[in-house]
């Protein structure tokens, strides 16, 4: 809560909010301090994976990796939970590596696509290698980030 507090004060306009690793209880008091922060400072929120949490906590979207999204459009059940997603507003931006991981992406229609890895990361264990700015070209079509 406190980083997406520092984050907005400091002028970001959009925050992407990732948990890993713990339970449902404390990612929505986290998804809800930060909804609250974004919000009095007119920023949007994105969650990482929790869909469901996102919805009712108010958050602007919603965004999944390439595991996540499988998991959703392998199944009735998760293909409901994005059609709930889309019939609450909330957005949804997907993580993708390959031009078939963005066929995958597009197939649901997502706000937005990443592109990435552009620049090498510690802070999550990544399987693709860092492709550097110039591997993004090809994506400048659409409402893709890197």
């Amino acid at each position: 809560k406190e980083s997406v507090a520092a984050a907005v004060a400091a002028g970001a306009r959009d925050v992407q909010l990732r948990i890993k690793g713990a339970g449902a209880a404390r990612v929505a008091s986290e998804v809800r301090g930060a909804q609250a922060a974004c919000a009095a400072a007119g920023a949007r929120l994105w969650v990482n994976d929790y869909g469901r949490i996102a919805v009712s906590e108010g958050a602007y979207g919603v965004h999944l990796g390439q595991e996540d999204l499988a998991a959703l459009t392998d199944s009735e059940a998760g293909m409901e939970e994005l059609r709930a997603l889309s019939d609450a507003g909330v957005r949804l931006g997907v993580s993708t590596h390959t031009f078939a991981e963005l066929a995958a992406a597009l197939a649901v229609g997502p706000s937005y696509v990443a592109l990435g890895p552009v620049f090498a990361t510690t802070s999550k264990r990544v399987v693709a290698a860092a492709a550097g700015p110039a591997a993004a070209g090809p994506y400048a079509a659409g409402p893709y980030y890197a």
